[in-house]
């Protein structure tokens, strides 16, 4: 089903720290600098599995009411992929031996031509790789050592600008953190606005997560997560060490089951724009996930 964005432009996925939130107003949108339109959209048959072997005739795109053509339709990838990965020193022991185990089964047998971006963050937020494969990628996290503290702001900034360079159009970013922020140069309004503008699917794993005492806006981190994820079609999650494995298999069996339709807007102006998509000529109930607001700046 799709969701819908109650934030203000201020990606990704973040667990907030009281020192540095502040209240926001609510907002819908996401903006965008150009005027190709990708919407990835995760379509769950009747038992919540991936409904597999659609076509571009299988679905009705409209925006603001009117019908779209689909230019562009890719189903089950590629996909560019960005992990945000917390390298702080809470993450060391079984966390970080059931992620590796977690993300070394999610490379395995990975679509063909899938990439993969890797930003790091302890006291400070890095790539670490770029738009490699699955065994360089593999090759780099093997030789990680979690650190230091955690610059969850600032990695969410790296890993969204990271998402305006990948090479395709269908692309996701996953976080994996078990803390919240504590020493970031970013703020959070900053990572809201860039989540807004990038399209992508958002996964946040909160690894023995601590995020229920309310935050200074009244929310708890947990709900927070949740709706930031679900403000792009993605999922929020929030498992033991031990059940990282299998959340990293749904994300993978989520991710692969993508759709990917790109169109060109009627209108290049400026201005608010609604996104509706809907399943035609199938024979089960369908519930869509995507992002279904955008602006042209």
């Amino acid at each position: 089903m799709a969701t819908k964005n109650h934030w203000l432009p201020a990606i990704v996925l973040v667990f907030f720290c009281a020192a540095s939130l502040r209240a926001q107003a609510p907002e819908d949108v996401i903006r965008t600098n150009t005027n190709l339109v990708t919407i990835n959209v995760s379509v769950n048959g009747n038992k919540g599995r991936p409904l597999a072997g659609l076509k571009p005739e299988n679905f009705l795109v409209t925006e603001e009411e009117k019908q779209m053509r689909v230019e562009f339709f890719d189903d089950g990838g590629p996909a560019s992929i960005v992990f945000v990965v917390d390298l702080s020193s809470s993450m060391r022991g079984e966390k970080w031996q059931s992620l590796m185990a977690g993300i070394k089964d999610f490379l395995a047998k990975a679509p063909l031509g899938n990439d993969y971006t890797l930003i790091g963050f302890s006291d400070q937020a890095s790539v670490i790789a770029r738009s490699v494969n699955e065994d360089q990628l593999w090759q780099v996290m093997n030789k990680l050592v979690p650190a230091g503290n955690t610059a969850l702001y600032d990695a969410m900034l790296v890993g969204l600008n990271a998402l305006a360079e990948i090479p395709h159009r269908h692309k996701a970013l996953v976080l994996f953190s078990d803390g919240q922020d504590t020493c970031s140069r970013a703020v959070l309004s900053a990572v809201r606005q860039e989540m807004l503008m990038r399209r992508a699917t958002i996964y946040t794993v909160g690894i023995l997560s601590k995020y229920d005492s309310p935050l200074p806006n009244g929310r708890t981190g947990k709900e927070l997560l949740s709706e930031l994820a679900s403000a792009t079609g993605g999922l929020a999650y929030f498992p033991s060490a031990e059940g990282l494995k299998r959340v990293l298999k749904e994300i993978k069996s989520d991710l692969s089951g993508q759709y990917s339709l790109s169109y060109y807007p009627l209108e290049n102006s400026p201005g608010r724009r609604r996104v509706q998509v809907r399943i035609m000529q199938s024979e089960q109930t369908a519930k869509l996930r995507y992002q279904e607001y955008y602006t042209i700046k």
